[in-house]
């Protein structure tokens, strides 16, 4: 849904408890506060396979003293979940991502909003994809460069200390949450906007915002042509390349990825396919079995796309597998249960995978093309693809290191009930190298061009001179 709130509340909570009457309308004590991040700190390194790769335990504890000391006696709601987000982010992980408080998110839902969806963060701008209005002001690809006189730059630097990772991912988590990141630091409607028409007119407009009865009546406008909401898509291209457009790593039961690509790849055979772009650029992960399963339709070379992964012990992961007992076949469950807490289990993948190609397989020039919006399984695709040569990769940076914290749980912190996420796995690019965080860097570098697809037609020139 284009205009629906994120709420990590929806999966299961490890510590989780209903609110007293009344919590909604206390403020938080500094003391409360102060225990909650003692709390959240303690899960943290806990459940954690290397908290302090970042920031030092010394200079985490600082920076929590020096935010309460903000301070004098309590915080509301926002400013705590904001808090903890700062805290979040110093450890630099995009997994991470933003706290919630079912508190904080009731108020969001029933608040007048930022009427813009973005379609890039730059360091000075706000590029627009959409204006929910009935009577939009603002052309897409609009900038907007300052809001209630604040300008974007400034809000920006503020916005990028509640998200960890890699700067173009905490670009793109603004974008993603700059109607709730608006609400959190209590700018409010009526939104005063300078910004700068596509046609480079400067403009200065106040906008109403909208509230919930305006968004769930706007879904189906802006439903039409927005961006495909199919996990994955193919085409011929005019020039006679196949492009699959590879947006989610999931395998659903009414179109199953491997149902898909036997299609898609068998019509590149037919069309004689001078080669096929495949896109991981809005791909932000999912089950990595389907990158696996992808790999079968182009490659016939040995790989891996993890040299393995390191599993923290803790108590709060295994109170998560217990709320979790249907994600979990008995024998993992059990397999982890029975570990000792405060151990790391690692296992490695030393022998590589012989390939198992398929019957459709491709045997044509291959690109693939990555962005800071290629996360997770995504990333460990392209990182596997760049390891071991199975493809030329074309585009930006991918929006994580190849060395990624992951296996994700939600707990909450029981003074302010705030909703943090934790990680227990380390997995560990395709190379083996553990010490390098760098992202996985495309072997021919292309940056984003305003008004076109500079990547895309990369590949294309890249496949027709060969």
């Amino acid at each position: 849904m284009l205009l629906s709130t994120l709420v990590t509340a929806q999966a299961p909570v490890v510590y989780a408890r209903e609110p007293i009457p009344g919590f909604a309308y206390q403020r938080i004590s500094v003391k409360d506060m102060r225990l909650d991040i003692l709390f959240w700190q303690q899960i943290m390194e806990e459940s954690h396979v290397n908290l302090y790769h970042s920031i030092s335990k010394d200079s985490l504890e600082l920076l929590g003293a020096s935010l309460l000391a903000n301070y004098q006696d309590s915080l509301t709601h926002s400013e705590a979940v904001l808090l903890i987000g700062m805290l979040a982010a110093a450890l630099n992980e995009g997994h991470i991502g933003l706290p919630a408080s079912g508190i904080s998110d009731s108020s969001y839902n029933n608040a007048i909003r930022f009427p813009y969806l973005l379609k890039q963060v730059s360091d000075s701008a706000w590029i627009v994809d959409r204006e929910i209005s009935y009577h939009p002001q603002l052309q897409p690809d609009s900038r907007i460069i300052e809001v209630n006189g604040i300008p974007v730059g400034q809000l920006n630097k503020r916005f990028r200390n509640y998200f960890g990772g890699m700067e173009s991912w905490r670009n793109q988590q603004i974008g993603s949450y700059v109607r709730k990141l608006i609400f959190l630091e209590g700018i409010q409607a009526p939104y005063g906007i300078k910004a700068i028409q596509a046609n480079n007119e400067e403009v200065r407009l106040q906008v109403e915002g909208f509230n919930k009865q305006v968004a769930d009546s706007m879904n189906k406008i802006l439903a039409t042509g927005s961006r495909s909401t199919e996990p994955y898509t193919y085409r011929l291209l005019p020039e006679g390349i196949a492009y699959i457009n590879y947006r989610q790593m999931v395998n659903p039961a009414s179109n199953p990825f491997d149902s898909f690509l036997n299609r898609s790849f068998r019509d590149m055979q037919l069309h004689q396919a001078r080669g096929v772009i495949i896109d991981l650029r809005e791909n932000s992960g999912g089950n990595s079995q389907m990158g696996e399963l992808l790999l079968r339709y182009f490659n016939t070379r040995p790989y891996r796309l993890s040299s393995g992964m390191k599993w923290k012990v803790s108590i709060h992961y295994k109170k998560y597998i217990e709320l979790m007992k249907e994600k979990y076949d008995g024998g993992t469950a059990a397999f982890y249960l029975a570990l000792k807490n405060g151990d790391i289990k690692s296992f490695d993948q030393i022998q590589l995978k012989k390939s198992n190609p398929a019957p459709a397989l491709f045997k044509g020039l291959v690109v693939v093309l990555t962005g800071p919006n290629t996360f997770s399984s995504a990333n460990m695709l392209a990182d596997g693809i760049k390891a071991f040569q199975l493809a030329t990769i074309i585009g930006e940076p991918t929006g994580e290191p190849g060395n990624d914290f992951g296996e994700m749980f939600h707990f909450m912190l029981p003074r302010t009930q705030i909703i943090a996420r934790a990680s227990s796995k380390m997995f560990k690019r395709a190379d083996g190298d553990e010490t390098n965080f760098q992202p996985i860097l495309p072997d021919i570098l292309v940056h984003p061009v305003a008004g076109k697809d500079a990547a895309m037609e990369a590949a294309i020139r890249f496949i027709q001179e060969r």
